[in-house]
């Protein structure tokens, strides 16, 4: 089993164990944190943080990240894997811009700077989980 088959692995077992809707999508996942640069893990754990692996996002939005949500207004998609493939790049381009910007306090500071360091503790531990 080569690196990148262990990744989808270990990422199918986490989501499995926490019964999210994201499962069939680990593979894709993992693709597009690997054509984005980024660790493959930060889309389920933000996911994680954000909706509990997208079992508590608005209704028919597909929106598991909390991405351009605020108040009443809903960012929708029509798939999960639209989703994914939207707001990976996104996600790279808007927080993951600089070095420094690799560890979940740094990103929380523009992605959700009124949590105070409960969403970064979240996206932390749920990273660690994914060892």
């Amino acid at each position: 089993m080569g690196a990148a088959d262990a990744r989808v692995e270990i990422l199918r077992q986490y989501l499995e164990r926490y019964n999210s809707p994201l499962v069939e999508h680990a593979d894709l996942l993992v693709e597009v944190a690997d054509e984005n640069g980024f660790d493959f893990r930060w889309m389920v754990a933000i996911a994680q943080q954000e909706s509990n692996l997208c079992k508590k996002i608005p209704y028919n939005s597909y929106n598991c990240w909390g991405w351009g949500i605020y108040g009443d207004k809903v960012t929708r998609v029509a798939s999960y894997d639209q989703a994914i493939r939207k707001i990976a790049p996104q996600f790279k381009k808007k927080f993951l811009v600089k070095g420094a910007n690799t560890n979940p306090e740094e990103v929380m500071k523009s992605y959700t700077p009124p949590s105070k360091g409960s969403w970064a503790f979240g996206v932390n531990q749920f990273m660690r989980e994914m060892e």
